[in-house]
């Protein structure tokens, strides 16, 4: 009777590494001649973007922009504020050894420090370092046996094997439309100064075929008003989003990751329907990149025998990833600042925002513990002619302990911080006190190691040997042993050794056990 072996192909992302960069970005800002001489600069935006990724042989290209938007005080006796905006395109590769052309590469970008330099009135010059972190994962295919048919179950000892596997890659493109309307009390618009957008309540659901990814953008607005007493002007909005992504491979019990990033945005003034320029039209161009997972759960063969056959059985070993914890928390943090002594007092608050950076990630018993600053920029009227505009800037510490049930020191995690609210309270003209919406997006993995059996070769028995094992035997049961493993080693069934030593729960054999084998 043939022994046919039933094979299943399993798919297990390789993670290939990581590959971290610096490069210097420097250039020059030039004052545009429509717009006036600087007296003082107040503040600098700068945001690096990747819109492109390739790979090719050992190596991978990137492209990207890096964006400034300044915001000076003008010369001349009522020192108006204005802007300008300038971007640096880049184009360059990181070197990473083993990567071929169908492998995934995900490219993360982030200004690790600026410096600017007022060369003269018309001219600013500024010099950026950027840290590049490239991660690249590639698909395993793995052919192991299932199941040997025509071999008692009882000889084929079979375990679960529970793993996280990526189904699906996809990269999309959105575009969201909106127009945001001055609120009452508020000037008309002069000129729009400074704009910025982020994602905000990012929720995401997978539905056959399609996930549904959905949420606001909040876009902040710095604007000039069209009277004498406007020194500057804020508007904040929250615009909805609800995206569906066809993604065929996509199943309901299954899990999403998603990037959104904002890659281009364009914002206009529109008159209102008195003619007014009271409306703003926001159009943005938002690219998703989205990971498909699903929890799989097989049977795999460990390992078998046959009474009358010798297994040659081939083993290899593979490391698969196993989710452990997934997890979405808000938490607040509240500090008191202090203007430095140069700074001058303050009479107003316009805005203040913060940007988490992570410093430091620790895996305990149960927990991630999560440690790092909040960047901190107060935009406020102060209280001085020369300068009646004032940035303030300064780090917040923070330091947070994440519940995630079943973490160990050794495992992988993947942590998201970013700021979702920044409230302030002006305690004084020097001191302020800060409020922070954290949100923390926690996925922690397990790599673990399994040996599968890819191949068995049925051979004849060494008859010789055979013969040579005593007809009975006596055997003592040891620490680590199975019914399994013991019939295994004597040529024998489960089934005889239990029938013979007339036991009744095959499960609880202990060491010092006798049990009678016989031949």
């Amino acid at each position: 009777m043939t022994n046919e072996l039933i094979r299943e192909k399993i798919v297990l992302d390789k993670n290939m590494g990581q590959e971290t960069v610096q490069i210097l970005i420097e250039g020059d800002i030039i004052v545009p001649d429509v717009k006036p001489d600087m007296a003082v600069m107040l503040q600098a935006d700068s945001k690096i973007v990747i819109d492109k990724v390739q790979l090719s042989s050992e190596r991978i290209n990137y492209m990207g922009k890096l964006s400034i938007q300044v915001l000076y005080l003008a010369k001349g006796n009522d020192k108006p504020v204005h802007s300008m905006f300038v971007t640096t395109p880049i184009d360059d590769f990181i070197n990473f050894d083993g990567i071929t052309k169908d492998m995934w590469v995900d490219v993360k970008a982030d200004i690790q420090n600026i410096d600017y330099r007022m060369i003269n009135d018309r001219k600013i010059s500024y010099k950026a370092v950027a840290v590049l972190t490239a991660s690249v994962e590639a698909s395993d295919q793995s052919d192991i046996i299932v199941h040997i048919d025509n071999l008692k179950d009882s000889q084929q000892k079979k375990n679960s094997l529970q793993f996280n596997a990526v189904v699906a890659r996809n990269e999309g493109r959105f575009a969201l439309r909106e127009n945001i309307n001055v609120a009452l009390g508020k000037p008309n618009i002069r000129e729009i100064l400074q704009t910025n957008i982020e994602v905000l309540n990012q929720n995401t659901k997978v539905l056959n075929s399609r996930v549904n990814v959905f949420g606001e953008m909040r876009i902040t607005i710095l604007y000039r008003g069209d009277t004498d007493a406007s020194i500057l002007e804020f508007i904040e909005a929250e615009i909805p989003f609800n995206e569906m992504l066809d993604i065929s491979e996509a199943r309901e019990d299954m899990f999403a990751d998603i990037l959104l990033s904002v890659q281009d945005n364009y914002i206009q003034v529109r008159p209102d329907d008195d003619g007014e320029d009271r409306v703003i039209e926001a159009e943005m161009s938002i690219t998703t990149l989205t990971k498909i997972s699903s929890q799989v759960n097989i049977e795999i063969l460990e390992d078998a025998y046959c009474t009358d056959r010798h297994l040659q059985i081939t083993k290899n070993t593979i490391t698969y990833p196993r989710l452990i914890c997934r997890n979405k928390n808000q938490s607040n943090f509240k500090e008191l600042t202090q203007l430095n002594d140069s700074a001058p007092d303050m009479l107003q608050i316009f805005r203040a925002k913060g940007k988490a950076i992570v410093d430091e990630v620790s895996v305990i018993a149960d927990k991630v513990v999560a440690s790092g600053v909040i960047e901190t920029d107060i935009l406020y009227i102060a209280e001085n002619d020369d300068t009646p505009l004032f940035s303030h800037n300064t780090m917040i510490p923070f330091r947070q302990i994440i519940d995630t049930k079943g973490s160990a020191t050794d495992m992988n995690v993947s942590l998201e911080t970013h700021v979702e609210h920044v409230g302030f309270n002006m305690l004084n003209g020097r001191e302020v006190e800060l409020r922070f919406l954290l949100n923390f997006n926690t996925t922690v993995i397990e790599h673990r190691k399994a040996h599968m059996i890819t191949d068995v070769e049925f051979e004849e028995l060494d008859k010789e040997a055979i013969n040579n094992m005593p007809s009975i035997a006596l055997y003592v049961v040891q620490d680590g042993d199975s019914l399994w493993k013991i019939a295994k080693r004597y040529n024998t069934t489960v089934e005889e050794i239990i029938a013979i030593n007339e036991i009744e729960s095959p499960d609880l054999i202990f060491p010092g056990h006798k049990l009678l084998i016989l031949k």
